[in-house]
């Protein structure tokens, strides 16, 4: 933007005044420090700052799908909430397990709100086949997170937990997404009829209970030990076996071989 012409340093001490009196939750979050949030941290867990960072990839995987920039504020009021200081913090380990796990680095669009796009790399930085599905059709990155979750509950979830666990990422069962549109359709309909995901009820169930599972095509278009991959990166783990269960079953999918 053209710099302003004939003003006194006073008059602009006055223009910068009237633009952030008073501030909104966003803006004071992103006047915090990058040391001002690591005291902020401090207050949360490990596992805590953990989980907001995954959410955090997550959301921008999804949004990534209608090519749709990542607003700051959405971030704060969908995931951070009431510990929006955390932001920097939480941003730059997302950016970097972005970068690591997918190949895609983190690109700030100019204009006054801050806002982000997901960019491909040319070169993954360790050489990796990278669980990347950002170019296998619109809406994969919520199909992925879906499928790791159910992978992680030991192969079915309740349609209740996987719904508690997605409004995290601002995105509710009765209420239509800006970017997804109706997403308990894109569930329950479109995956279900591309065969994706299996949504049942759960037998005898009163009052009526649903669960998913993994559908014929998602175990032919990927595997269980590709998306436990990706969720050990995702914790910043290149270890299969902490997750012994998982991994367990991984073995067995693949007749004991390591």
């Amino acid at each position: 933007m053209p710099k302003a012409r004939g003003k006194s340093a006073r008059a602009h001490q006055e223009d910068s005044d009237m633009e952030t009196d008073p501030p909104t939750q966003a803006s004071q979050a992103s006047q915090v420090t990058l040391t001002q949030a690591q005291r902020a941290a401090e207050s949360l867990s490990r596992q805590e700052i953990e989980r907001k960072v995954n959410e955090v990839v997550q959301f921008f995987l999804i949004m990534e799908q209608k090519k749709a920039a990542v607003k700051r504020a959405d971030i704060t009021k969908h995931i951070l909430k009431e510990h929006s200081r955390v932001f920097p913090v939480v941003f730059e380990k997302a950016k970097k397990k972005l970068r690591e796990v997918f190949g895609v680095s983190v690109e700030e669009l100019e204009g006054k709100d801050k806002r982000y796009i997901l960019v491909n790399l040319i070169d993954t930085p360790d050489g990796q086949d990278h669980l990347n599905m950002l170019d296998d059709g619109p809406k994969s990155g919520l199909l992925l997170v879906v499928l790791s979750l159910i992978f992680m509950k030991g192969n079915v979830i309740q349609d209740t937990l996987l719904w508690h666990t997605l409004k995290r990422l601002g995105i509710e069962e009765n209420h239509p997404h800006e970017v997804l549109g109706d997403v308990k359709s894109l569930l329950t309909k479109e995956f279900t009829r591309q065969q994706y995901l299996e949504y049942k009820r759960v037998p005898q169930s009163d009052p009526p209970s649903f669960e998913y599972r993994w559908g014929p095509r998602a175990h032919k278009e990927t595997s269980k030990r590709r998306v436990l991959q990706f969720v050990s990166k995702m914790y910043g783990s290149e270890s299969l076996e902490i997750w012994t269960s998982q991994y367990q079953d991984v073995l067995r999918g693949e007749g004991g071989s390591p």
